[in-house]
């Protein structure tokens, strides 16, 4: 949780509010795997638990450093240093450079455009009730 708090305070100072939104993400979810761990740490702290739930709760704190060890990873991922690596965090489009000359947009003084017509009839309901 250190390096991800490191790793969120740096894509704050950074200024890229993408780069903050996925080190932040990642920190989220990290926070609710701790959540969890915590309470399987009480399974194996609790002296009235039997094997079963101490070996179970032992499996899923594994689960959960696993996890948070991925997490961390995918964070480090959201820096910049591989950012040049991932296709989908480039973010650009290609426009014309030119207006083209039929824009519907535009108001050309020649043509008069009338408003739309207004339907007089009241609405109708629906036959099913």
């Amino acid at each position: 949780m250190t390096e991800l708090g490191t790793l969120l305070t740096r894509a704050r100072q950074s200024g890229d509010m993408g780069r903050t939104a996925c080190v932040q993400d990642k920190h989220d979810r990290a926070e609710i795997v701790l959540e969890v761990a915590t309470g399987e740490l009480l399974v194996l702290q609790d002296s009235s638990a039997d094997g079963q739930s101490r070996a179970f709760a032992g499996e899923k704190l594994g689960e959960a450093a696993e996890r948070i060890s991925g997490l961390v990873g995918q964070a480090r991922a959201c820096q910049g240093d591989q950012e040049q690596k991932r296709s989908d965090a480039q973010n650009t489009a290609n426009q014309p450079k030119t207006v083209i000359p039929t824009d519907p947009t535009s108001s050309s003084a020649g043509i008069q455009r009338l408003p739309p017509r207004i339907d007089p009839r009241p609405p109708v309901a629906s036959p099913v009730i």
